[in-house]
């Protein structure tokens, strides 16, 4: 008599312990497993081989919802690893074969939870899934359009390929120095962000006033390398960026909210396309465009392209390439970059209780 295969509850849940609000919790695994009982399996993930391996068993399955509890870099392993299981190529195959990610608000900034409706931590959201799994069904997904972003790495990475999905990048420039003095803080919070704002501001200001003999160096040195440009070269749907000076280099694939103050990509959802900057930007006109930044309006430079399109091709003119900011993990030594609409990711919102 053949032995019947092991039925997989339809959720699994992968923890990561290291994820910015995950790390002071002991037992997290036991008290997730205890709260969404037959209805899931939980696994807890140190590394990206755990994580493959995790992944391998759950897709192996079928297993129709993964809830991500971390934040949105873990979300972008997550999806990322998952792409690389199942080996295709063509956006409809990934959008027909990818599961629903479920995020829980676990990170330093959730902007993936914040646009689907998570609310609450990942206790609160499995507590509120068994009650409705306990009743009959979850409710739809809310698909979110990703880009495919691929090329080669440096000759001191070896110039091997990538391909990645992600939904937002910081890839050169201000923004993306932006998060490496973000990330620098033991706990990035909303007050992080104001203070790399304010202590930029502050160091541009007052760097070659005659107030800079009176304020500390590190205070004068905080925005050296901000507002440098990059050596790169740029094309948007085929057409070559006519600047050679580029500062300001970010795309998004979906309009996102960063802590509730900085607002982006609005034409990402409103064209169904890229949405990216792409100029020179001088630090008056930083400044000038917070308020902008803040209410999720256009920016305004004189060296500046701001458009949606298809494709993005970029190429690095310096050794060390890029090292972009891809929803809020850092990566380095990208050589080219090619970048395009990508699959639609489908995700589920729930409100924890």
């Amino acid at each position: 008599m053949k032995e019947t295969a092991a039925v997989h509850p339809p959720l699994g849940i992968i923890t990561n312990p290291y994820a910015g609000k995950n790390a002071a919790s002991s037992h997290r695994s036991k008290e997730l497993q205890r709260i969404i009982g037959k209805h899931g399996l939980v696994k807890e993930s140190r590394n990206i081989d755990q994580l493959k391996s995790i992944l391998s068993e759950f897709a192996a399955h079928k297993v129709p919802y993964i809830v991500c509890d971390g934040g949105d870099g873990t979300i972008h392993w997550v999806i990322n690893t998952y792409l690389e299981i199942l080996d295709k190529t063509k956006r409809e195959a990934i959008e027909q074969h990818m599961p629903i990610f479920v995020p829980t608000n676990g990170g330093t900034i959730d902007f993936l939870a914040k646009k689907v409706g998570a609310h609450g931590g990942t206790f609160k959201i499995l507590r509120k899934i068994r009650k409705i799994l306990d009743a009959g069904e979850l409710p739809p997904a809310t698909p979110l359009r990703t880009f495919f972003i691929e090329g080669k790495y440096t000759k001191e990475h070896l110039g091997k390929s990538y391909r990645k999905l992600a939904f937002s990048g910081a890839l050169a420039g201000i923004a993306q120095k932006f998060f490496n003095k973000y990330y620098e803080s033991h706990k990035p919070s909303l007050q992080t962000v104001v203070e790399v704002i304010t202590k930029t501001f502050t160091s541009t200001a007052f760097k070659g006033s005659w107030f800079e003999g009176y304020m500390p160096k590190d205070v004068i040195n905080y925005s050296n390398d901000v507002f440098e440009p990059v050596a790169v070269d740029v094309k948007i749907d085929g057409k070559a960026v006519p600047y050679k000076r580029i500062n300001t280099l970010n795309v998004g694939s979906i309009a996102i909210e960063i802590k509730n103050l900085i607002k982006l990509f609005a034409q990402a959802d409103r064209d169904k396309k890229l949405h990216m900057h792409v100029g020179f930007l001088e630090p008056h006109e930083v400044f000038a465009n917070l308020p902008n930044l803040f209410a999720g309006r256009d920016y305004i430079g004189k060296e500046l392209v701001q458009t949606t399109s298809e494709t993005i091709d970029i190429v690095s003119r310096e050794s060390e390439g890029l090292n972009p900011c891809l929803d809020g993990e850092l990566f380095t030594g990208m050589a080219t970059m090619k970048i395009s609409v990508g699959p639609s990711i489908r995700f589920l919102g729930i409100r924890g209780e």
